[in-house]
């Protein structure tokens, strides 16, 4: 099988930190290369984060852990993905479903192949999912891809190993608008899902009608009729089916995201009369926030297992 490997927490709400190894600024020439990348995101800045990480990974295999690559999971020839599971997978163990970054027009599951094995040795089924890319894909393709892995994960028990009534859908940067649009709009869920929870990392475009859309990445994915950007922008959508929601966001993320998981704060604030979950990770970009998992950098991993152990262990009703 081929295979690539490319907190001060916020106290903004429920949110539980495991024994940390390690932080970024255990790390200080890592962190002061991301500082000095500041908060812009450019190719060299995605670049160079990636390579800060790299040599970081553990070699696979990994013990504990197996692994599968490339299953399919639709007609399209992006519909794949990658399964690590706990070596003793018994049916039990909650299931995260995690959809890549890439401005919705790049992008590959192999780029957050690094949180496979970090949560599968922490009991977590990990699946990183491709999905349909812009501009051959437009909205909602991402969403109807995240309903094709659920339903892929509850058609193939011994295949993930993993409890199909424990499923949180995750994703970061574009991914995590895909992962939203399944868990804020009803018209795209599965009945009986097994959904109890969806973890939002650098959220980009939930409110797309606040700033100019980037006519090369979201307007390839959304268009720009100002009308289907209102409807579009699942800001507006949180009222819908309740699941728990944990933000992350990276003090050095782009101004974009930052902004946006503020609103995205402020809205499951009135509408559960709580704050979400919300880990605001120091020392990270936009990039970084979900390449360091799977190193000694303890930043946010540890917080992402709390929040999908506890949802599993009070799913919503």
């Amino acid at each position: 099988m081929g295979f690539r490997i490319c907190t001060i927490l916020a106290g903004l709400g429920l949110a539980w930190t495991l024994p940390a190894s390690a932080q970024v600024a255990d790390m200080p020439e890592i962190a002061q290369k991301l500082r000095d990348m500041g908060t812009t995101l450019t190719r060299e800045v995605v670049g160079g984060t990636h390579a800060l990480y790299a040599p970081l990974y553990p070699t696979l295999p990994v013990e504990g852990v197996e692994f599968e690559t490339d299953l399919v999971y639709g007609p399209a020839e992006r519909n794949r993905l990658d399964v690590y599971k706990p070596a003793a997978a018994d049916g039990t163990a909650p299931i995260q479903i995690f959809a890549h970054g890439g401005g919705f027009v790049r992008g590959d599951k192999a780029e957050v192949a690094n949180l496979g094995p970090y949560f599968a040795q922490n009991g977590v089924v990990f699946v990183a999912m491709n999905y349909r890319l812009a501009p051959d894909a437009k909205w909602p393709s991402g969403a109807e891809d995240m309903a094709a892995v659920v339903q892929w994960l509850h058609d193939n028990p011994a295949a993930h190993g993993g409890d199909v009534s424990k499923i949180v859908v995750a994703g970061n940067s574009a991914g995590s608008a895909h992962a939203a649009d399944y868990a804020f709009r009803e018209e795209f869920q599965l009945p009986d899902d097994g959904v109890i929870g969806a973890i939002l990392v650098s959220p980009p475009s939930a409110n797309l009608t606040d700033h100019q859309i980037d006519p090369d990445r979201d307007a390839q994915y959304y268009g720009t009729d100002p009308a289907e950007l209102a409807e579009r922008s699942y800001i507006d959508q949180l009222d819908g089916r309740k699941l728990p929601v944990m933000l992350a966001a990276g003090e050095l993320d782009i101004p974009l995201a930052q902004d946006q998981t503020g609103q995205l704060i402020a809205g499951l604030l009135a509408r559960d009369g709580h704050l979400p979950v919300t880990a605001i990770v120091p020392g990270h970009n936009h990039i970084s926030i979900v390449a360091h998992i799977g190193t000694a950098d303890a930043s946010l991993g540890p917080d992402m297992l709390e929040f999908i152990r506890e949802a599993a262990l009070f799913p919503p009703q």
